[in-house]
């Protein structure tokens, strides 16, 4: 078309708003046009660019075939309706394309933002410096064996922390219910541990996952309900009444 260079979308959108007079599109001209596109392009366009050629070149022709040759008044009509209804569709599809690159263009989660308790992930090492690693930690063990008996290596065994276990959970739990039937916070449910005792964070984070456990676990037999009013708030035990 003379004062039209463009790709077929916008030529539908200056369609659109009468900006373009349709009824001098030539459809020979349009028609190879389209095919030399195809043709040049070869394999460097994807199907699906080519796909959406073909139907906005279907779609101009139809608007093109409705508006020049109506068979009747009433059938021109029509097409007048179709034409505005398809493109009423167009523009519902331009608006579905910016609100999917107003998304697109969001921080996603997991990627620019993460949830809580969550951090950016760690990238893999890469191979070959994994293989390397590991070829050197081969050559030590063998060095250090060099010259040396067939007497087995001695085995690294640290000594067990003693933390609050599930079982004395259970019982402190059910021990402390006993004498507070209206409930309690699952702080209360803690042992008793020294301010100055040996690793007391590490200590007080396992007896609490403990507590929690074993507090599901009794909620699971029936045994006591468990409270929180909103997230993050305090946990509380209350007996079942049997």
């Amino acid at each position: 078309m003379e004062g039209f260079e463009g790709p077929l979308d916008f030529l539908l959108e200056m369609v659109r708003r009468q900006r373009v007079d349709l009824g001098r599109l030539s459809i020979l001209t349009l028609t190879d046009q389209l095919v030399d596109a195809i043709e040049d392009g070869g394999g460097r366009i994807p199907l699906e660019r080519r796909a959406d050629w073909l139907v906005m070149a279907s779609q101009l022709l139809l608007l093109k075939a409705q508006l020049l040759a109506p068979a009747s008044p009433e059938a021109a009509e029509e097409a007048g309706a179709e034409a505005r209804r398809r493109l009423e569709l167009l523009d519902e599809l331009a608006r579905m394309r910016e609100a999917a690159d107003w998304l697109a263009a969001r921080p996603q989660l997991g990627q620019r933002v993460f949830a809580r308790g969550e951090g950016a992930p760690t990238p893999p090492r890469p191979q070959a410096e994994l293989y390397v690693a590991f070829l050197e930690a081969t050559l030590t063990m063998l060095e250090g064996r060099e010259g040396k008996g067939a007497e087995p290596p001695l085995t690294y065994r640290p000594i067990p922390l003693e933390f609050w276990r599930i079982p004395d959970a259970l019982q402190r739990i059910a021990a402390l219910l006993r004498q507070h039937p209206g409930g309690l916070p699952l702080e209360r449910c803690l042992p008793p541990i020294p301010p100055h005792a040996d690793q007391r964070p590490l200590k007080l984070r396992a007896a609490l996952a403990s507590t929690l456990i074993a507090g599901l676990e009794l909620a699971r037999d029936g045994t006591l309900d468990l409270d929180q009013h909103e997230p993050f708030a305090a946990i509380r035990y209350r007996a079942v009444q049997a």
